[in-house]
């Protein structure tokens, strides 16, 4: 039987620091430290640790509870931090650039200490200040295509593959997203909350049984589709940036599954972030100008993903998939499954659970309701029309031509 967790606190991080190896290469001369709990996130209990008078010297300390430590009743396995871990060194094999250190894995008392990137801001942060950011398209459609081309059976041989799957099966936090994403917002549920003025567009979809199974098929997809390692949990609130550099966290959620899902969910934020400019960019000049280039960033975004993976995949990929023909298919079925899991993430965030930052800091409910209404219409509109698309642009023509039903 495992013995029971202890959660670190601010007295007693600092304490746990110092007996690690690391302690002297981070703090070296350092006598007076400073400890604070991070409130970023639901899931896991983060602490940064710092000189008192020099913030560049410090570290996160990450722990993983048998609960969301946001949510006590939401009882979660904390071996997710072995998972996060062999993640992250997978991540830093072929994207050590958009990887943060790690500085110690402690298995028994699930623990991981990390790099402060507190040099960088959440990308989520950043969008709702209309930060332009020169270089996320490169860094995350390449780290996007190397992450899941090279675990994926394109390029690793059918029994490496098999062999590498047992390590990251995850079975409850798979069936959180099972049930959070695709099934929970489609339903009557008590998880789901939404603004009061959405009520309307909300029975809309309760009552759209056609929309149901649109979501229901992603979700058999999500269930039994092992194509690639994929980070389960990529959103702009998963990554940390400054404007030149991108870094992705918190892969506990990791498994094999679609490669869609990760695609689609961070495309799927970034289309949260153009509605959610109805408030957060006040005036409409400044609204027009960084919906362009959110617009701009999902097309490159998509087409810098698509030509590092064919690339990869022309250049590394193994013999089992001899057909030029079907290197078309595959990428033409790719581009639709990322506007579905990219719809179904946004639906989750706007009328399930866990909302996001873009919409619950908007206090005028008016204006609230109004972005959520125009994120819950590109949402349908990519779900829906998902099958006719065969480029990117055609995705984002849906997003711009969308429109609340709030005036």
């Amino acid at each position: 039987m495992e013995a029971e967790i202890v959660p670190l606190n601010e007295e007693t991080v600092l304490d746990y620091v110092k007996t690690l190896p690391i302690f002297p290469e981070c703090f070296d001369g350092v006598s007076s430290f400073a400890c604070r709990q991070i409130a970023e996130g639901n899931v896991n209990l983060i602490f940064r640790v710092s000189a008192a008078d020099d913030p560049s010297k410090s570290v996160i300390v990450k722990q993983a509870l048998p609960y969301a430590w946001r949510y006590p009743d939401f009882k979660m396995p904390p071996e997710r931090s072995r998972i996060e871990h062999a993640f992250l060194e997978h991540q830093a094999h072929y994207c050590p650039e958009q990887t943060p250190k790690v500085y110690h894995y402690d298995d028994a008392r699930h623990i991981l200490v990390l790099e402060d990137l507190n040099r960088h801001l959440v990308m989520r942060e950043g969008l709702m200040q209309q930060i332009k950011y020169p270089n996320v398209d490169q860094h995350m459609g390449v780290y996007m295509a190397r992450t899941l081309f090279y675990t994926s059976d394109l390029y690793l041989s059918s029994g490496d593959k098999k062999a590498l799957l047992p390590k990251f099966i995850n079975p409850v936090l798979c069936k959180v997203q099972e049930d959070l994403v695709f099934t929970q917002p489609y339903i009557d549920h008590p998880n789901n909350r939404w603004t009061k003025l959405l009520e309307p567009q909300v029975r809309k979809v309760y009552a759209d049984d056609d929309l149901r199974s649109e979501v229901l098929l992603l979700k058999e997809r999500y269930m039994t589709h092992a194509q690639a390692l994929i980070h389960n949990d990529l959103h702009t609130g998963s990554i940390m940036l400054n404007e030149q550099e991108t870094k992705v966290v918190d892969p506990e959620f990791a498994f094999f599954g679609p490669i869609g899902h990760d695609v689609g969910s961070y495309l799927g934020n970034l289309a949260l972030s153009y509605a959610a400019q109805e408030y957060h960019a006040k005036d409409a000049q400044t609204r027009a100008d960084y919906r362009r280039w959110l617009a701009d960033l999902i097309v490159r975004t998509w087409t810098i993903f698509e030509r590092e993976f064919l690339a990869l995949w022309e250049a590394h990929g193994n013999s089992d998939w001899p057909s030029e023909m079907f290197r078309r298919k595959y990428m033409r079925q790719l581009l639709q499954d990322t506007l579905g899991f990219g719809a179904a993430e946004m639906m989750r965030r706007l009328i399930g659970m866990a909302h996001v930052h873009d919409f619950w800091t908007i206090d005028d409910v008016n204006i609230r309701a109004r972005a959520e209404s125009l994120g819950l219409n590109i949402a349908i509109a990519w779900l829906k029309q998902r099958r006719g698309v065969e480029r990117i642009e055609q995705a984002v023509e849906m997003m711009i031509d969308a429109k609340p039903e709030i005036p």
